[in-house]
């Protein structure tokens, strides 16, 4: 039992020391995409993996002008060619990826990137690939370029959801910190 007591109380020291030296960050935070020039209120969450932006009309530059990206499709059922439909995805890693985003103000900017990865994300409607492309986030003087996956977040609250990978080792997420701190 004191070995429980002392370890826990460790523990406690540790992870209180580790986010001493982050900065802290709320649930919601104003974060700004250097690359776009744009500020958008994004839900902070450690649970996702990778941050996503908000993105329509998403086309790939190709030898004959833009081709339109086909919205992705969930894949249902067992079994279905995972592989395959990955591999669609990943020939384009490279190419020129042109798209708009819009944040909760209403401002739009058109957008133009190099294809870094393809993402392969797991949500409440199935399995889905998504585009990646690298972009700065910037908050409270911290700026990290990171990889951002592109969705169609319409119709969701927050235009930006910041995942794991920008947050990691640099931001602590408190639930009272003020959304206006920037």
């Amino acid at each position: 039992m004191i070995r429980i007591l002392i370890f826990s109380i460790g523990m406690i020291a540790l992870l209180y020391g580790e986010s001493a030296s982050r900065t802290e960050i709320g649930s919601r935070a104003y974060i700004k995409l250097v690359d776009v020039d744009m500020d958008y209120l994004a839900r902070i969450d450690s649970g996702a993996r990778i941050t996503s932006l908000h993105a329509v009309n998403i086309r790939l530059d190709g030898d004959k002008g833009l081709i339109e990206v086909k919205r992705p499709q969930k894949l249902k059922g067992i079994p279905f060619n995972e592989k395959v439909k990955n591999e669609e995805y990943k020939q384009n890693i490279g190419r020129l990826i042109r798209f708009d985003t819009l944040n909760e103000k209403g401002e739009l900017k058109h957008f133009k990137a190099r294809v870094y990865n393809v993402a392969k994300v797991r949500n409440a409607q199935g399995i889905e690939y998504r585009y990646v492309i690298r972009l700065g986030l910037q908050y409270k003087g911290v700026l990290k370029y990171k990889e951002v996956n592109l969705r169609d977040r319409s119709q969701m609250s927050y235009k930006l959801l910041v995942g794991r990978n920008w947050l990691n080792d640099d931001f602590a997420i408190k639930t009272d910190v003020d959304v206006k701190t920037r």
